[in-house]
């Protein structure tokens, strides 16, 4: 229901297992930026939690090829959670955790705040693996990593 939703408002998802169409959604953003569009995209490709004394995951690279195809600068943002002053690890959506899981515990969540914070854009270089790198690079001087 959830996913039926989100394409029918524009959603794009890229099925790692038909990395065919890739080269399709790529040109499709590419384009969406180019109209004046702003997209979001989450380049991890899944969630991680930095209770474990993790620092993120890798960037998926191609999606940074529409940036770099259109002339699109590039807004790494980070999203937050903290209960109390600590980060808060309720909100973590790992594993083999189903969906109502995930909302069963952060609606019991107590003191349960989200801190998204925008850095510096960055602009396109030549290499979408120097963008991949630049960006989670520019998140990490600045999250709670």
């Amino acid at each position: 229901m959830i996913g039926a939703l989100a394409a029918r408002h524009g959603t794009r998802f890229i099925d790692r297992g038909q990395l065919r169409g890739l080269p399709a959604i790529v040109h499709d953003l590419a384009g969406a930026l180019r109209s004046g569009r702003s997209i979001a995209v989450l380049p991890e490709g899944t969630t991680w939690c930095d209770g474990a004394g993790h620092d993120g995951g890798r960037f998926r690279r191609a999606t940074f090829q529409a940036a770099l195809d259109a002339g699109a600068p590039i807004q790494p943002v980070t999203i937050e959670y903290f209960q109390g002053a600590k980060p808060g690890t309720v909100t973590a959506f790992v594993g083999n955790d189903t969906l109502l899981a995930s909302l069963r515990r952060v609606v019991r969540a107590r003191d349960l705040r989200i801190q998204i914070t925008a850095q510096p854009a960055l602009n396109p270089v030549e290499d979408r693996r120097e963008l991949a790198a630049r960006a989670p690079a520019s998140i990490r001087q600045v999250a709670h990593v």
